[in-house]
């Protein structure tokens, strides 16, 4: 257990669910586990309350159009019952003004600041380009930036009193299942995980045609919004569209995926990616900047695919380590110790 000695202020409120849930979840067990912290929640979270009671949990409850027009309203209320923090974080949510001593931002959706090629409906283009501008016009508020990629942080103009840190994902489940040396019998299945336009599915499935020349028995599962996937996709016998679902079936399915299938043009993190190439027998992924951090130092083949005009990294998991992977735990307590480092300098 680490003696915290400062206050911490975690901001997660519209983080409810996949990866944001994901890194909420952590990151309030490890503080339960060290002392407890305070955490600023969707109401989608309140089972958290219970789970974890050192800490202290405030909903944010606010209508949608206030989001719009006066997000983070429910800060104010929070400051007068708190004061103010050491430490503020927040995930993916503009800081419009320094809430604690030391403020910290983290970048949990590239789109907004990288979505210029990027195939996306009209609505979801403009809302993505006004939170972009939301996030940016704020920065001179916060201290450090952080990003789940280097390709991340790339897009990001940090200011010379500003620090920019990666943050990337915890692999707790790749790492575990890596040493694992039992042979797990694989199905005849190929996984793509996720269904929105920048994912690019008919790209998956073109991946998938040529796997199925190899395998005749081969089905693509999908996991994600059934909406948005491309009518042709869902009427075709091949294709088994499973829709959403909790994260451990998840994992279950990618335990007994012959082949991973990810063709998306854009990523914040490698995450989704390391979970399918570290479950599955072989994996086909797009050819980006995370996708490359994760297999840096790792042997793959760039590849081309009939019909698909980008190149793929073929990945065959035997060839796999996890030196670029990360626990939690490590992810965590590097933040705790460069935030710790910088309230020192304040005093």
């Amino acid at each position: 257990m680490i003696k915290l000695k400062y206050n911490f202020l975690l901001n997660f409120a519209v983080s409810h669910s996949g990866g944001g849930y994901k890194r909420l979840y952590e990151y309030a067990r490890w503080f339960n586990e060290n002392g407890g912290a305070w955490f600023v929640i969707h109401p989608r979270c309140e089972i958290l309350i219970s789970e974890f009671p050192k800490n202290k949990f405030f909903l944010a409850t606010q209508p949608r159009y206030s989001r719009i027009f006066n997000d983070c309203v429910y800060l104010d209320n929070i400051g007068d019952e708190i004061g103010q923090p050491d430490f503020y974080y927040s995930y993916g949510v503009p800081v419009y003004a320094p809430f604690g001593k030391i403020n910290w931002f983290h970048l949990s959706n590239v789109l907004p600041l990288g979505s210029r090629g990027i195939p996306l409906p009209l609505f979801d283009r403009l809302k993505l380009s006004y939170l972009g501008w939301r996030i940016t016009h704020n920065f001179e508020n916060v201290d450090i930036i952080s990003a789940e990629s280097n390709y991340s942080l790339g897009l990001i103009d940090v200011k010379e009193n500003q620090e920019s840190f990666l943050s990337v994902n915890g692999s707790n489940d790749e790492l575990i299942y890596l040493q694992n040396k039992d042979v797990q019998i694989k199905d005849s299945i190929a996984t793509v995980l996720g269904t929105y336009s920048y994912k690019a599915l008919k790209d998956s499935y073109y991946v998938f045609e040529m796997l199925r020349r190899i395998d005749g028995k081969l089905k693509l599962i999908i996991i994600g919004d059934e909406k948005t996937i491309p009518n042709d996709l869902r009427n075709d016998n091949n294709i088994i569209a499973l829709g959403v679902l909790p994260r451990c079936d998840v994992i279950e399915y990618l335990r007994k995926t012959k082949y991973y299938i990810s063709t998306t043009r854009i990523e914040n993190s490698y995450n989704a990616a390391s979970e399918g190439v570290f479950f599955a027998d072989e994996s086909y992924i797009s050819d980006i900047g995370p996708h490359r951090e994760l297999l840096m130092n790792i042997p793959f083949n760039q590849i081309s695919i009939p019909d698909m005009t980008r190149p793929v990294l073929h990945i065959k998991r035997e060839n796999l380590s996890g030196l670029n992977l990360k626990t939690w735990e490590h992810v965590i307590t590097e933040m705790i110790d460069k935030v710790c480092d910088k309230l020192r300098n304040l005093q």
